[in-house]
């Protein structure tokens, strides 16, 4: 068995209109050996087009972008590609907005406030195929 040092790191795509908080995230992401961010999108469709490209192993999604949002960008790559797992990331809380992101096909969904404390654990853990812990 592999160890984690020797494991390729967990390829991420960050999702968010807002480019301080994905540049931010980005950053943030980037410290950590075991995750490498591969790209940026701040749009659904650009996010479907960069999993697809990238070949993401985990994609951080905000809901609210414009055009596409991220349920339904979850959505269409889930169908398109379901080896790649979806964080739903938003300053949403509470079950209906949980229970949204899980129909749309996401693995879970964290809190923009929550990040710091949480979101490498939670990206490592639905890499590899364990279920996020709600928060």
């Amino acid at each position: 068995m592999a160890s984690p040092e020797s494991r390729p790191p967990v390829r991420v795509l960050v999702v968010d209109d807002h480019e301080l908080f994905a540049d931010a995230l980005t950053l943030y992401l980037t410290r950590d050996r075991r995750i490498k961010v591969v790209g940026v999108a701040s749009s659904g469709q650009e996010a479907i087009d960069l999993a697809l490209t990238h070949a993401a192993d985990v994609v951080l999604m905000d809901i609210f972008m414009r055009g596409m949002d991220g349920l339904e960008a979850t959505k269409r790559l889930r169908a398109i590609r379901p080896e790649t797992r979806v964080i739903v990331l938003t300053g949403l809380s509470g079950d209906e907005v949980r229970a949204e992101a899980l129909e749309a096909g996401a693995d879970g969904h964290l809190q923009k406030g929550a990040v710091h404390d949480q979101v490498v654990e939670a990206v490592l853990r639905v890499a590899a195929g364990q279920p996020l812990q709600p928060t």
